[in-house]
């Protein structure tokens, strides 16, 4: 009955609603990507064919379209026959997912979760295995998955207080839904158990961690941070305030939090490492209006480093630069941008700090300040002072540097974790050993 009625309702609504947005498309310009696709028509015949099971994966946007990157690694280092198909929802993902997996998957829009357009895409794809990450309960799609025979796993499934309420007015659907996976990688305790209590099966949730957090171990730590020190004139004693992915009107806050702290620590530097390049010329722009000298992160190759600020501006350097922070503070948090991976920093054995907007990062904050290794400030003057707390108390910092880099480890393996019962399905169709 359940499903009857979503039936219904989502014709209904994609026939009312599907000639407005059409229209807006066309006038606008906008939501052009892959509109064709979002009704389920597409051309396979570029698709992978090696006579190998298919593996439909569905991550909704940019985030869930990452972790998936190391999971479709992982699979086809074991089984290099699978053909591999991607979907994602928005124009970001897609774009993502065809640079990081394009030369091995065919990746696509999703379709709408219309009858209709599942029907086409199912029998244009043909999976055999369906991994959605996260939790992407689309009724229709999952109902058809299940009667083509498809076994699907829903993987890195996370369900919020929030979200937990809103499903649990349809736990009579909500468990309909749950009951056509064949199992489900929780990512904490308290995301199986409302998982469980929406109707999932018990025997199906496994807590497994999280996927994003799940970063491969970084070889030559030392050779790294020795190279990085080097290269920017560093000295194991040189304390370094590192600002990852930072967001407009964050750079200027960072800079009276450096001066303030430079008059107790005059040898303290401040990397900024901006999340989008193209705002370089108004971040230089905004520190030269305060008076601040620095020094690009590709200037300092050619002419060494002639200041105690740095602008990182080059892509893929952040991350190994972590190695020579002291003190880390997470962007786009004292600004409403959700955050970002503090992980990243976290690995490296560093306390991390960052403002209150984490909305997409929550799980890895409540992990690292159950730790003892991130700290919440509400603002720049709370950086502040918490930074110079630890710099008069190293105990302090030591304490939280090696609890950091304990639950960044503790992370470690949930990607295996959440494989094993697909390896386990793929064992049987391939016949591996």
């Amino acid at each position: 009955m359940f499903y009857g009625t979503y039936r219904l309702l989502t014709r209904l609504f994609f026939c009312l609603s599907f000639p407005i947005f059409l229209v807006y498309a066309l006038l606008t310009g906008r939501d052009r990507t892959g509109l064709a696709q979002r009704l389920g028509l597409y051309d396979m015949g570029k698709m992978r064919h090696s006579g190998g099971p298919t593996i439909w994966l569905h991550g909704a946007s940019v985030g869930e379209i990452g972790a998936a990157v190391p999971l479709l690694e992982k699979i086809t280092e074991s089984f290099p026959e699978v053909n591999l198909v991607v979907t994602t929802v928005t124009e970001q993902g897609l774009k993502m997912a065809r640079k990081s997996m394009g030369n091995t998957a065919t990746c696509l829009v999703a379709p709408l979760d219309v009858p209709g357009a599942v029907t086409r895409a199912i029998r244009s794809i043909k999976p055999d295995i369906y991994l959605c990450l996260e939790t992407e309960l689309w009724p229709n799609t999952l109902a058809g998955l299940r009667n083509s025979g498809a076994t699907c796993f829903l993987l890195n499934a996370r369900m919020s207080e929030k979200s937990f309420r809103r499903y649990r007015r349809l736990r009579g659907f909500t468990s309909q839904v749950l009951a056509g996976f064949t199992s489900i990688a929780a990512i904490t305790n308290a995301d199986a158990i409302r998982l469980i209590d929406l109707g999932a099966a018990p025997e199906k949730v496994t807590v497994c961690g999280n996927l994003k957090y799940d970063l491969p171990p970084v070889l030559d730590q030392e050779k790294i941070r020795q190279n990085w020190q080097k290269f920017l004139a560093l000295t194991d004693a040189t304390p370094v305030l590192m600002a990852g992915s930072t967001h407009s009107g964050e750079e200027v806050l960072l800079l009276k939090v450096f001066v303030d702290l430079k008059r107790d620590c005059p040898g303290l530097l401040l990397i900024l490492a901006p999340r989008h390049l193209s705002r370089l010329g108004t971040i230089a722009a905004e520190l030269s209006a305060e008076g601040a000298d620095y020094d690009l992160l590709s200037q300092i190759k050619e002419r060494g480093r002639r200041n105690n600020i740095v602008i990182i501006d080059s892509m893929g350097d952040l991350p190994t630069l972590y190695s020579v922070a002291t003190y880390v503070f997470c962007g786009g948090s004292l600004v409403e941008r959700g955050g970002h991976n503090i992980m990243e920093a976290a690995r490296w054995g560093r306390p991390v700090f960052y403002g209150p907007s984490m909305k997409d990062f929550a799980d890895a904050k409540e992990l690292l300040e159950k730790g003892g290794g991130g700290f919440q400030v509400d603002n720049a003057g709370d950086l502040r002072g918490k930074i110079r707390q630890m710099t008069v108390t190293p105990e302090l910092y030591q304490r939280a540097a090696v609890n950091a880099a304990r639950v960044a480890a503790g992370e470690n393996g949930a990607t295996d974790r959440q494989l094993q019962p697909v390896r386990a399905v793929l064992q049987k169709i391939t016949k591996h050993d």
